[in-house]
């Protein structure tokens, strides 16, 4: 960019030098200070001309300002003043070179030669320090991730786990919401028929899962053992939590086209979590055994649970078996009838929205697919013990 008053001193410099040759593009041009200010601060420019005397601001204040603005930006003062002050100035102001005109062409080749040198060497030195820090971002992701995968299987001594938990400096502190899942490659007759490398199937389900959960309060998700993903969050609002997976594995089977075996649990204190895992893991082993049709049984449960008038017929219709054949399945696999299997579900979900004091009886019953508040508090007593509202009070969930 070029800053002087003078149009034949612009015109002169336009000229005098091939700069396409030399890589350089002349992007602006201004003839006093303050339009230069203004131009710099989008134009951005790597090298600048400026002339010491322009109307509205001169060259030294802009310079000044300039380095505010731009700081990386190359400044060679051209000036008709052979005065030893005005160098002075500009040296104070680390321009990078003074020239007086009128301005000789191998003194300007020389100037700008040494500035393509200098801010090659920037350029370079900028990219090494991206992607140093690239690299370094990438490392502490990592280490992160065998940090918390090392933790939470066990694999940690307790001064291990001390020292490093100063060094990582999570900020979890109260109730933990803990989810561990298991992708499980194409199980449902709806899902598009693609084949997933497990890395990059891994991979795409950490991100969509990073995304979906809230930033605030803190939450991390990390690759655990065996293809299990695991990911902590800190609970403000068990319920929004909890809706976020159900949405979260919504996404995954409708644009990754995969089932996944999926369990929750809320823990009470850090150093539980480990203990946690391992019963959250064990879960997961017993229904990784589980046939596909039975396992895609149990994932049409849980999504259709509020259906007042679920039947088998329906669901064996959906998973296109006869629904004897499922019956018999579901009593081979889970020791239950498809009324048992349908009910735990819907206690289970029932024990999830208790959670929320805001819900009332009727309208909890109603959300888990019964239609008489009076039906759903006898089975609910039937299957844990306890009333709804004694299991409520008890806080037990």
């Amino acid at each position: 960019m070029i800053a002087d008053d003078e149009p034949r001193i612009r015109n002169g410099l336009c000229k005098t030098l091939p700069w396409a040759d030399m890589g350089i593009e002349v992007v602006a041009e201004a003839e006093n200070g303050k339009e230069a200010l203004e131009i710099a601060a989008s134009a951005c420019p790597d090298l600048m001309f400026v002339d010491i005397n322009m109307p509205f601001m001169n060259g030294l204040e802009l310079i000044e300002k300039l380095h505010d603005q731009n700081p990386n930006c190359l400044v060679i003062v051209i000036s008709g003043h052979d005065e030893f002050s005005y160098a002075q100035q500009a040296v104070r102001l680390n321009a990078f070179d003074y020239l007086l005109k009128p301005v000789q062409k191998t003194e300007l080749s020389s100037a700008v030669n040494k500035a393509l040198e200098v801010l090659m060497k920037d350029r370079v030195e900028q990219k090494h320090t991206q992607w140093m820090n690239h690299k370094l971002e990438f490392n502490a992701e990592t280490m992160r991730e065998e940090f918390f995968s090392k933790w939470i299987t066990g694999k940690l001594t307790k001064e291990q786990f001390e020292e490093e938990w100063l060094f990582f400096q999570p900020q979890f502190h109260g109730k933990i919401s803990m989810l561990l899942l298991k992708p499980l490659g194409k199980v449902t007759a709806n899902a598009p028929s693609k084949i997933w490398d497990p890395a990059l199937l891994e991979f795409a389900i950490k991100n969509i899962l990073s995304e979906m959960l809230p930033q605030l309060p803190i939450s991390t998700v990390f690759s655990a053992e065996k293809g299990r993903i695991a990911a902590l969050t800190q609970i403000s609002d068990l319920n929004s939590i909890r809706a976020i997976y159900q949405e979260f594995e919504r996404v995954v089977m409708t644009y990754l086209g995969v089932s996944m075996l999926l369990t929750h649990s809320v823990v009470e204190q850090l150093e539980q979590v480990p203990k946690h895992y391992e019963e959250m893991n064990q879960e997961l082993i017993r229904e990784s055994a589980l046939t596909p049709i039975v396992m895609m049984t149990k994932k049409y449960l849980e999504t259709y649970y509020y259906k007042e008038d679920l039947s088998l017929s329906e669901v064996a219709e959906q998973m296109n078996v006869n629904a004897t054949y499922l019956s018999k399945l579901l009593k081979r696999d889970l020791g239950k009838s498809f009324v048992d299997c349908l009910t735990d579900i819907r206690i289970k979900k029932a024990i999830q929205y208790l959670n929320d004091p805001t819900s009332k009886m009727y309208e909890i019953a109603k959300k888990v697919g019964y239609q008489s508040q009076h039906y759903f508090s006898h089975t609910f007593k039937k299957m844990t013990g306890v009333s709804p509202l004694e299991y409520r009070k008890r806080g037990d969930y």
